[in-house]
């Protein structure tokens, strides 16, 4: 004999009993043999994973819309901020700079530190704003030195095409009011793709048109001495070589020939007397016309007479006064003259126009 467990009250019950003998529920013999099964394992168990699914559930749609939330909403600032980000770049990079500085205004005015681009950014525009700061200072008094200063500073900096524009026209300006080749040379050795390259070059060439050189000065020199010196010594063909082929005036008569020339040389000679002509002072103007050389003579012509025609002196060109011999021994002039002279030759140093004034 065993003992089971009433099904109605669940004391123990003899399995050979038909009833309960607590509570007089049958039992009966087969029922007696089956004790009642409690709940199922399987049942229960089925319950805590459904419970354990919709908790699940329930985080993964949390986090979802989390990172939904992030998506729009935290997402999109960091595509704004990215967004300026690269805009700053492409103004730096263009150099752009007056729009750089709205755009990093505006940055730091929209975000905050813990933007992903903020600590890049602050020592961009730290060094921008302060560069930009000198850059004004230098362009309120624009000189070389203070340009040059600049340039000192921030050799490499964001305004660097800006200073060296500014000191390529400076450095032209100082040029021109040279106006020598060596300033002018000076310029193309500091700028040699300057903006003014071509400017200088043509002032350079101007130069070389009206700067006189010493081989050009001392021939025209050269050629008035002859020509006095001729006129002095009724001298028909050393004069015709001191002449243009054609001579628009000479010694108050305008367009004349050759013919006029000489019987002009006549005249100073109608009497027995000797010449000693000097020219003095010289200045000599060069200039350009219809792109031929024309120098302009002026000068100072003194004039000596002396007695007789036995006496012969010649111009020492160098003192400018008659040289014979024995200076000791020269004799005084009779009388001397002084007159102011403009001579005009051409650019294979003939004479085209002469005159002299008392």
């Amino acid at each position: 004999m065993s003992l089971v467990k009433c099904p109605e009250c669940g004391r123990e019950v003899s399995t050979l009993a038909t009833s309960c003998p607590h509570c007089g529920c049958p039992l009966g013999a087969q029922a007696a043999r089956q004790p009642k099964v409690p709940n199922s394992p399987q049942k229960k168990t089925n319950g805590h994973a459904v419970a354990t699914i919709v908790v699940v559930s329930i985080v993964i749609v949390t986090l979802a819309a989390a990172a939904a939330w992030h998506l729009f909403f935290r997402g999109s600032d960091n595509v704004d901020e990215r967004t300026a980000y690269n805009t700053i770049l492409r103004y730096q990079n263009a150099g752009q700079l007056d729009s750089l500085a709205e755009a990093l205004n505006f940055y730091f005015d929209t975000y905050n530190p813990d933007a992903y681009h903020y600590s890049q950014l602050k020592e961009l525009n730290d060094r921008f704003f302060a560069e930009r700061t000198d850059w004004q200072t230098a362009e309120a008094t624009p000189t070389l030195a203070s340009v040059r200063h600049f340039l000192d500073v921030h050799p490499d900096g964001l305004y660097l095409s800006q200073a060296r524009t500014k000191l390529d026209s400076l450095s032209f300006i100082e040029a021109t009011q040279s106006d020598t080749r060596e300033a002018y040379e000076h310029y193309l050795t500091q700028f040699p793709q300057g903006r003014f390259v071509a400017d200088v070059r043509q002032k350079m060439n101007e130069l070389d048109n009206v700067e006189l050189t010493t081989e050009e000065e001392t021939s025209i020199n050269g050629i008035l001495d002859a020509h006095f010196n001729a006129l002095a010594d009724n001298n028909r063909a050393a004069i015709e070589t001191t002449l243009a082929p054609v001579v628009s005036s000479y010694i108050g008569k305008a367009n004349p020939e050759l013919e006029d020339i000489y019987a002009y040389m006549q005249r100073v000679h109608s009497s027995a007397r000797t010449l000693i002509f000097s020219v003095k002072n010289p200045t000599i103007t060069k200039v350009k016309l219809q792109g031929r050389s024309i120098y302009n003579v002026q000068f100072i012509l003194d004039e000596e007479t002396y007695s007789g025609s036995s006496h012969h002196a010649t111009l020492d060109t160098e003192a400018g006064a008659p040289s014979n011999g024995d200076e000791t021994d020269a004799p005084k002039p009779d009388n001397v003259k002084h007159f102011s002279g403009t001579a005009v030759l051409d650019e294979s140093m003939k004479i085209t126009s002469l005159v002299l004034r008392q």
